[in-house]
């Protein structure tokens, strides 16, 4: 009877080889964990996401017609607004106007023609005839450029580029000239919350419309493999189970992990899931490039119906070639 018990051991082995498998991981994976769905603060100063309605900017390589009234004969003159904001006046010299509004450049020219003894009182008109970089660039899941006179606003500018796609996130990060910080809002998936995320956009603007990725899952689950994130909701660890397909009856639910990689460093993250199925721990929302690994019950793998059927029939075969 013992011989037979140690054959019926070692056949469970045998059946249970390749389960060993499932469960190793040998990239590096610290044991400290860091805080789940941290995400990057929005942009919340009001000043900043709804300037004032702004005058037109001068920006280098535009042309300028400038005009002066109230002298005989009028005085016209046409510049190229040079890359360091500079243009070259007849008689008066070199003034610098770039990254002025219209009006504020011609209050300085009229300003600079005074100081120079050329017009008193004069009445300067500056007008943009050639404006080829007043543009605003979008970069990311949307690649294109934009003409831009004036001001739009931010949807406007997203359907004008084809819209976001569905892979795409709904946190847009806009870098302004002359703003310090990057600017954060975050579209989300409501109508009713979306439109005070739609802030004005302006000629020099950089918008970056970031792609969510993608998550992993391998292990005791119906479908492993790569599955994409969403850019309109976001998917927590339950559901990237449930679109795998669920877990498997072998799984060890309360033993699956998040592989996360944050810059150089992969961190392990416990995934308690059948807690997280029954309420006693929170849902995790997965990040992109997260592993899910839902780990085998090596006893669960054996003693399934079609293992426990080859183990018994082992078994009888060596307990007859033991008598």
């Amino acid at each position: 009877m013992k011989r037979l018990y140690n054959f019926i051991i070692l056949a469970s082995l045998l059946l249970s080889g390749t389960v060993w498998c499932h469960a190793q991981y040998t990239g590096i994976a610290p044991t400290s964990s860091p805080g789940l769905n941290i995400r990057h603060p929005l942009t919340t100063d009001r000043t900043i996401l709804f300037p004032p309605q702004q005058d037109l900017t001068v920006l280098p390589n535009d042309v300028v017609t400038l005009s002066i009234f109230g002298v005989t004969p009028t005085f016209t003159d046409v510049e190229r607004v040079a890359l360091d904001g500079t243009i070259h006046l007849p008689m008066a010299g070199i003034i610098r106007i770039g990254g002025l509004t219209i009006t504020a450049a011609e209050q300085k020219i009229a300003r600079f023609l005074e100081e120079k003894e050329l017009f008193h009182d004069a009445q300067v008109n500056l007008v943009l005839t050639e404006m080829p970089d007043h543009v605003v660039t979008l970069v990311g899941a949307l690649e294109k450029t934009l003409p831009m006179v004036g001001q739009r606003r931010l949807l406007d500018v997203l359907s004008s580029a084809g819209g976001l796609p569905e892979t795409a996130s709904t946190v847009i990060k806009i870098d302004r000239p002359g703003v310090a910080d990057s600017i954060y809002v975050d579209l989300g998936n409501d109508p009713s919350t979306s439109l005070a995320a739609n802030i004005p956009v302006f000629a020099g603007d950089i918008i970056t419309t970031g792609n969510v990725g993608a998550f992993y899952i391998v292990g005791a689950v119906g479908s492993p493999g790569a599955h994409a994130l969403s850019g309109a909701r976001p998917v927590t660890a339950l559901m990237a189970v449930a679109t795998a397909g669920g877990t498997l009856e072998t799984a060890k639910r309360n033993d699956a992990s998040i592989v996360r990689t944050t810059g150089n460093t992969r961190s392990v993250i416990p995934l308690p899931l059948k807690d997280i199925q029954e309420g006693k721990v929170a849902d995790p929302v997965l990040q992109a490039d997260d592993i899910v690994l839902v780990p085998t019950s090596i006893l669960r793998s054996i003693f399934r119906t079609s293992n426990a059927t080859a183990i018994v029939s082992l078994a009888v075969s060596m307990a007859a070639l033991l008598r």
